[in-house]
């Protein structure tokens, strides 16, 4: 073979390896696109839920915190409540107490009552009085 003929040859061979290379080079490039195509649609679903996710994040920590404050008030109130309830049973207590001593002075104080004799109809009596009463006897 001649010279020329030769390089024709070989650059035959270079330029077809080179459309090969050329064709293999295009292919890898769109598998890449559609690759990428991919990740970027991927990448807008996952930022579509993430903004749906914050959005629901920010109404539980709104909620969250409407209901520490409303748990703070009930505790006020419970607090308070409790001290006023307390107070009540500290002035009953004085109160019988204040009551049980008035009525021992006001026994002490009062004159001897007659035991009733049998036969006798006491008003409101418990001994078979007409009115019902409470057992209270009225002495004047």
């Amino acid at each position: 073979m001649e010279p020329a003929s030769q390089g024709a040859g070989v650059l035959q061979q270079q330029c077809t390896e080179l459309v090969r290379c050329l064709e293999d080079l295009r292919q890898q490039r769109s598998t890449l696109l559609a690759s990428a195509r991919e990740e970027e649609a991927e990448r807008a679903r996952l930022a579509s839920d993430l903004a749906v996710l914050q959005r629901r994040l920010a109404q539980l920590e709104s909620g969250l915190e409407q209901k520490r404050a409303a748990k703070e008030a009930f505790d006020r109130v419970i607090t308070q409540t409790e001290q006023s309830l307390a107070k009540i049973v500290e002035s009953s207590s004085m109160l019988l107490t204040v009551a049980k001593r008035s009525a021992a002075e006001c026994v002490a104080l009062s004159p001897p009552v007659a035991a009733p004799r049998p036969g006798t109809a006491q008003l409101g009596g418990l001994a078979g009085g007409s009115t019902g009463g409470a057992g209270v006897s009225m002495v004047a």
